[in-house]
């Protein structure tokens, strides 16, 4: 039976030189600190002080620390701790419900160490606030970075003093006067607002705005004045019409979304506006979308008309015009001619129809006014349509023949079957001989991927 000496021996062997140096410690600090910063977070950098005396309290001297699910007091008691000069980057998400007194107390501590890059997130405590309250921002003069992403956190500016080398600013979900804080940021470029103004109006009034991104539910007012504002994205949740003041001489990129939840924006008796974007990007024409769906009628509370929600673009001409329509089995003609005859001015036409295989009924309000195919509109600007998503029914070959009608100056004609319909001949034949009526056209059809009829293809298929 082998001694116990001997089993040691063989453990040590089998660990490698068993001389029992610990090599590890004997590393350069400024490596153990990198070791540190890759474990993820201050609590398991603090956990390494039990491998020996060398890494006791070293965690100190980090330049980025990062607490995820710690206590207020905690994060406060390690930040007193710190050694080493400023901090490049902190991150704090409190675990528990805090109160505004103590976010306070939680953001004066982090100013005491004046990180480059700052972000805290949490949840504000109802029951301890009573749903009142305002938490302190105090004046960060070293950070560049700022994120706060607390639950219905009020917070107000610092009676004194400025934020000077904040460059980007990024505010969730909390409640903010954008108006009393930005004058305290001179040299902010990037803004970022999200679910966080409490008001109905918001301003923004900046001088050195480089990027702005908006999202909020229930704004009726926007003042926007950033002479040097070159990108901007607003996504607003209409419940009533909005006031838009956009002065901005320099921007390159503009994205607005309106977005219709607490608004019912409806044509008839079924169809309902769900959402609209306008796109401008320098060098590119504007696009406008426009999302669009068949309702139950019982679900229907019109409150907006078609021609309300579109009296709210802020482009003059429609240049590109996408459509994407959740017909569900019903005829979209009707409606589509109602929608292109309060803004006929564009020059391209996408239309995207997401189907399923229902069939409405008989006498359903889709297909009112029943004179529809008959009638046209001036589309004199447009020169490109593109149709995606079609069956070959005989209600969508009624709107490509209303859309021929109205367009004089087409010069190019898309469709495109849904990836579920079978290549049947005898509907591309249907297509292609509205297309022969036209031959000044270019006019192509798809059908799960393949070109069909091409121009000089559309002898032997009509043959």
């Amino acid at each position: 039976m082998p001694s116990q000496g001997s089993s040691r021996r063989r453990r040590s062997e089998d660990r490698g030189d068993g001389d029992g140096v610990d090599r590890l410690s004997g590393l350069p600090e400024e490596l153990l600190l990198q070791i540190l910063g890759r474990l993820g977070s201050v609590h398991a950098a603090v956990r390494t002080s039990v491998l020996s005396s060398r890494w006791r309290g070293l965690w100190t001297g980090l330049q980025e620390l990062t607490f995820r699910g710690v206590a207020v007091h905690s994060v406060k008691a390690a930040l007193a701790k710190l050694a080493g000069p400023a901090l490049n980057l902190l991150e704090v998400g409190v675990e528990e419900r805090v109160s505004p007194r103590r976010v306070s107390s939680l953001l004066r501590a982090a100013a005491r160490v004046a990180p480059k890059n700052l972000t805290v997130t949490g949840v504000v405590d109802y029951y301890e606030t009573g749903g009142t309250g305002t938490a302190n921002l105090p004046c960060l003069d070293r950070t560049a970075s700022l994120k706060i992403d607390m639950w219905e956190m009020a917070f107000a500016p610092p009676p004194a003093g400025e934020f000077v080398a904040l460059t980007d600013l990024c505010l969730v979900w909390c409640r903010v006067d954008p108006a009393a804080l930005l004058p305290l940021c001179p040299h902010l470029r990037v803004l970022v607002l999200k679910k966080c103004c409490a008001e109905k109006e918001v301003i923004i009034h900046s001088q050195s705005l480089e990027e702005l991104e908006l999202e909020e539910y229930s704004w009726e007012n926007i003042d926007i004045m950033a002479p040097v504002l070159k990108k901007v994205k607003l996504e607003l949740s209409l419940c009533d019409e909005v006031n838009v003041s956009f002065s901005s001489p320099m921007v390159e990129h503009s994205d607005w979304e309106l977005v219709y939840e607490d608004l019912c924006v409806v044509f008839g008796e079924l169809w309902r506006m769900e959402t609209v974007s306008e796109l401008l990007v320098q060098g590119q024409r504007p696009l406008v979308r426009i999302d669009l769906c068949a309702k139950d009628p019982d679900t229907l509370d019109q409150e907006w008309s078609f021609e309300q929600a579109i009296a709210q673009f802020r482009m003059p001409n429609l240049y590109v015009l996408e459509l994407v329509v959740t017909a569900d089995g019903h005829v979209f003609g009707p409606m589509l001619l109602h929608l292109l005859q309060i803004r006929p001015a564009m020059q391209r036409l996408d239309i995207f129809i997401e189907e399923e295989q229902n069939t409405c009924s008989i006498n359903c309000p889709c297909k009112q006014p029943d004179n529809w195919v008959s009638e046209s509109v001036t589309l004199t600007d447009l020169q490109v349509v593109e149709i995606g998503g079609l069956t070959g029914r005989d209600h969508e070959l009624d709107f490509i023949k209303l859309l021929f009608r109205s367009a004089t100056v087409l010069r190019r004609m898309i469709v495109r079957l849904s990836d579920g319909v079978s290549p049947d001949k005898s509907r591309i034949k249907k297509i292609c001989c509205i297309f022969k009526e036209y031959p000044n056209v270019k006019c192509d059809v798809y059908c799960n991927g393949k070109k069909w009829a091409m121009v000089q293809q559309r002898a032997k298929l009509l043959g």
